[in-house]
């Protein structure tokens, strides 16, 4: 039984980063054309109906234990394009995928998800099949896991991941900088003023946001909040998000007047208006939306390969931080606490940065490729 589907996003849920840019895409496309069925699906459900949540499990152990052991991978795979590739014990998943895609025969595919890439070209491949593919970069700096010969269009995050493209042999025509998907909210003008007032927040507070996302990358040690609640300039407030474990972990700091601790939100474009600072992994879409705000960040402790190279890239352009002790974190927000200068520049780096954001030019190149393969 076949279900027509004008657009397929696959993604995968290695963190809900990859989710969160897909829907934010499919919201940006039905802005142009609210008629097109789109379809945004997780595509280890459809590869490994019974094992995805093991999948996805079994990843956040080796992060929390071995991470080495992905990094090890991560870099592998960025140094050799042959490594990236699908080999033959995966021809159940890409059988799976096959009748998936004879299903919804979508006209156009967007992957959100390098595998997703790499098993969609595979499939295009073993088929015949010319069904276009967009691959959107969800990292702010180069890698092999993402370049796949099936992908048509690749919407990058910056200039640089553009330039690395076509030193790899995409052609320019082929590479459109957005920036990073986003959600509206976050590209929505505000006023900082009104929704600090709001929120009974005055002129003199210096308000910190942190994030840690699903692994609970935050500062655990009491030491850190008391210092914290001994700064009368500071409010904290924490987003531990669906992290409940870690809610209950720190949720005792709630206890500080200074400090709010916070489970899930759907305001966090409004609480990033309001903040003067945000402390958070270096993921490319969180990274993304700190830029869209013009709010610095410090990144404390990255862990994983790509935050990493991230990482390498926040410095160059001094967009912010980067920190691996408690110590060094105090030091840092005392510093742009005092340092009026310093904190000025790095929103004027954040702003140079912002121009790279432009959600209507990927919605239309998007349209245009499905325009032209109708």
């Amino acid at each position: 039984m076949h279900r027509k589907c004008d657009i397929l996003i696959l993604t995968a849920n290695f963190g809900s980063g990859h989710i969160s840019v897909s829907k934010a895409i499919e919201n940006y496309i039905k802005d142009i054309d609210k008629s097109l069925e789109i379809e945004t699906v997780d595509m280890y459900k459809i590869i490994r109906p019974k094992l995805h949540k093991y999948i996805y499990r079994c990843f956040t152990l080796l992060i929390k234990y071995a991470v080495h052991i992905y990094n090890y991978d991560y870099y592998k795979k960025n140094n050799n394009d042959k490594l990236c590739e699908l080999h033959s014990c995966f021809k159940s998943s890409s059988r799976r995928l096959a009748r998936y895609m004879e299903e919804v025969q979508p006209s156009i595919i967007i992957s959100t998800f390098p595998t997703c890439s790499a098993y969609i070209t595979k499939y295009k491949q073993d088929n015949n099949v010319n069904t276009p593919l967009i691959t959107c970069i969800t990292d702010i700096v180069k890698g092999s896991e993402w370049m796949h010969k099936g992908s048509n269009l690749y919407l990058v995050a910056t200039d640089t991941v553009k330039t690395s493209l076509i030193d790899r042999g995409i052609s320019k025509d082929n590479i459109v900088t957005t920036g990073i998907p986003i959600r509206r909210d976050f590209i929505t003008p505000k006023n900082r003023d009104i929704i600090r007032r709001n929120n009974k927040i005055s002129e003199d507070d210096f308000v910190i946001l942190m994030m840690g996302g699903g692994m609970g990358l935050i500062p655990k040690q009491l030491s850190f909040y008391k210092w914290i609640n001994n700064q009368s300039k500071i409010k904290l407030i924490i987003i531990t998000g669906n992290n409940n474990k870690l809610y209950n972990k720190i949720s005792k700091y709630d206890k500080y007047s200074n400090i709010t601790i916070m489970k899930y939100t759907n305001k966090v474009s409004e609480i990033m208006t309001m903040s003067d600072l945000l402390i958070t992994k270096p993921g490319g879409i969180t990274l993304f939306e700190a830029i869209s705000s013009k709010l610095p960040f410090i990144i404390y402790k990255p862990i994983l390969g790509q935050e990493i190279e991230n990482c390498k890239y926040i410095e160059k352009k001094q967009l912010g931080y980067i920190v691996s002790t408690e110590n060094e974190l105090q030091d840092r927000i005392s510093t742009l606490i005092k340092d009026k200068l310093t904190r000025d520049k790095i929103i004027n780096n954040l702003e140079e940065e912002y121009k790279n954001i432009d959600m209507e030019l990927l919605a239309h190149s998007i349209m245009n490729l499905y325009n032209t393969n109708e």
